[in-house]
């Protein structure tokens, strides 16, 4: 390649990194900062294709060749990096923490980081402060892709000879790989669209798109175009097209820039060619690595969010890192170490993981003193969340099976509403074993379960589709209904109206009941539980790890008012009971005395995380459940 064009790359490569950086110190400065990540795929898609292409043509390619590259290029600097968040995590984290810390490390050194991180929750959740390795999803990604596709491309380019053939063959995939995601968007499965390969293959295959089209068509840019395209690029980091991907504007006119060379004389040249961008560009890889597991160390012994000094302070410390893993390791690694060093490097390395997630996992079970940091904290992230292998398609919705791995026929039991229907599964699912009975869940997803109002126009949408589908199935006679019941602010098809004491979302969820009645259902409400205002077992373990506050402090933390449950939901309250009666599930009977509502007992904290109760919880609350199955 041109070194022309490799400062052209190395420019691209600048707008990624630092869309990246400046979205996770300061994310209101670009709204979807993390799309550079797909600028990177693209890029990704593109250099290794045209690589690849050009070996394979001039008969010199050698598949070890290149997996001997990529190990070079990609491993020294990451077992660098996991070696040094190890043993920063071993030191200041919780237990707890430290356990999911060691699985996400495991993950990560066998490249399928981005299947752990969307098991285990997403990329956008409030946990995300607890994981310093979350970033290396797009690595498990691109590796995933380095592995499977050199074998791909020679085997196309033998049997596809025609350059032609093969660009109809990478868009025809492409084109795939995208439909899917659309339709993962679609039935709600967002983190798996976000996470996985076969949903990303888009994003590099424009890439080598772009590349198939450069070398076949060898055309050029004028200027007019390249500023377009860029200026488009630099617009997709804040804006999207409706019912498409949010990175599609990014990707494709990523694409667009690619497919043709830059002219000799470009007029933004001072631009591409300043040095500093130059080498922010080079040093792009390392930046990436060490940007964000610095960022979440300071945040993790603040436990509240930097500041913007201290941000600038880390940042500037992340940089320095970068510059010296790329000088110290990126460069020497690739050029100066042979394959056998690095082998036995990767080999002691992964050991010493290996033992070290033995070590933190393998313990026999740990009971913790009552209101410790250990005890608090284990409660973290322990809400219920769907089996993989529990999903099915429901007339085309996403829904999970309860106690049910079969089919969904007769189906008796249906659970709706957001995750705070979802988090209710374990209280329920004794009983549904107890009399063998089946349910589905359908996860609207952060939406609310009511047809006439809900939080925005989309979710109205969606709850109407589900309301249709679960309402006409004769088979479900019993429907539980749970939300959450925080929203000040509701929709009601034609404009947003404000909704303080819950009574419009109360009148709509009775509206629903009365439709669902009519159609011979039996209904079951369960109604508002007081909730911490903040994720209790993650910052307060810390807090009282790291003695940011006393014990008087700490205790009142455990706790609120009676009063300020009343305040908020004693009216709602009256008014449901005096609809449903028994068919009202009241829990904050179970959790409330009558000058307190509480979030922990000697036993356990209620909740996992600000709001969804944990696996505790779950457990505390269950009793209040029976009365369903009487």
């Amino acid at each position: 390649m041109k070194k022309t064009y490799y400062k052209e790359i190395n420019f691209l490569r600048f707008l990624s990194i630092t869309s990246v950086v400046i979205y996770h110190y300061f994310p209101k400065i670009i709204s979807k900062g993390y799309l550079g990540v797909d600028l990177f795929f693209v890029i990704s898609g593109f250099l290794i294709s045209l690589f690849l292409f050009r070996e394979i043509t001039n008969k010199k390619f050698k598949l070890l060749n290149f997996y001997n590259r990529r190990i070079k290029r990609i491993i020294p600097a990451t077992i660098f990096l996991l070696s040094f968040v190890s043993f920063i995590s071993f030191i200041l984290f919780t237990r707890i923490d430290l356990i999911n810390y060691s699985k996400s490390l495991i993950y990560s050194i066998f490249f399928s980081s981005n299947i752990f991180f969307w098991l285990d929750g997403g990329y956008f959740g409030p946990s995300d402060k607890l994981k310093p390795l979350l970033h290396l999803w797009s690595l498990g990604v691109e590796e995933q892709f380095y592995i499977l596709f050199p074998i791909f491309f020679l085997i196309a380019i033998k049997i596809f000879k025609n350059i032609n053939n093969l660009i109809f063959l990478v868009f025809l995939i492409s084109l795939i790989s995208l439909l899917l995601n659309i339709f993962l968007l679609n039935i709600g499965g967002y983190n798996p669209a976000f996470f996985l390969l076969p949903t990303r293959i888009w994003n590099f295959g424009l890439g080598i798109l772009a590349m198939l089209i450069f070398v076949s068509k060898r055309k050029t840019h004028n200027n007019f175009e390249i500023c377009i395209y860029i200026f488009m690029i630099v617009l997709g980091f804040y804006f999207q097209i409706p019912f498409l991907p949010s990175n599609f504007i990014i990707v494709f006119f990523s694409f667009m820039l690619l497919k043709n060379k830059f002219p000799k004389k470009f007029i933004l040249d001072f631009i591409i060619n300043n040095k500093l961008i130059q080498y922010i560009g080079l040093i792009s890889f390392s930046l990436y690595l060490w940007h964000w597991p610095l960022l979440i160390f300071v945040e993790y012994y603040l436990v509240n969010e930097a500041g913007i000094l201290t941000r600038l302070i880390t940042l500037f410390i992340s940089i320095l890192f970068s510059i010296m893993s790329y000088h110290l390791i990126e460069i020497n690694f690739r050029y100066k170490f042979s394959l056998k060093s690095l082998l036995v490097l990767i080999t002691i390395s992964y050991t010493i993981f290996l033992l070290f997630f033995s070590l933190i996992n393998f313990q026999k079970k740990i009971s913790y003193k009552v209101n410790s940091p250990d005890f608090i904290g284990s409660a973290s992230l322990t809400n219920f969340k769907c089996e993989i292998s529990n999903y099915r398609l429901y007339n085309n919705k996403r829904g999970c099976f309860i106690n049910n791995n079969s089919d969904i026929e007769n189906l008796e039991f249906v659970i709706v509403g957001n995750s705070h229907a979802q988090m209710y599964i374990p209280s329920l699912e004794p009983y549904l074993k107890k009399y063998n009975k089946k349910a589905l869940l359908l996860p609207m997803t952060g939406c609310l379960p009511t047809i006439d109002i809900n939080i925005n126009k989309e979710c109205m949408r969606k709850s109407k589709e589900y309301f249709n589908n679960y309402s006409s199935d004769e088979s479900i006679k019993k429907i539980i209904i749970a939300t959450t019941w925080n929203h000040k602010q509701l929709y009601d098809g034609q404009k947003f109206i404000n909704d303080p004491n819950h009574l419009r979302l109360a009148k709509s969820i009775l509206n629903l009941i009365n439709d669902l009645k009519k159609l011979e259902k039996k209904v079951f409400l369960i109604g508002p539980i007081q909730i911490p205002s903040y994720q209790l077992p993650q910052n307060l373990s810390r807090l009282l790890k790291f003695n940011h506050l006393t014990q008087e402090e700490f205790s009142k933390e455990l706790h609120v008012s009676r009063d300020v449950y009343d305040i908020n939901f004693k009216l709602i309250n009256s008014l449901l009971y005096k609809e449903l009666k028994n068919n009202f599930i009241q829990l904050h009977k179970t959790q409330c005395d009558r000058q307190k509502c509480y979030y922990s007992n000697n036993k356990g904290i209620f909740f996992a995380d600000g709001s969804h109760i944990s696996k505790y919880g779950a457990e505390f609350f269950s009793k209040s459940f029976e009365i369903i199955f009487e």
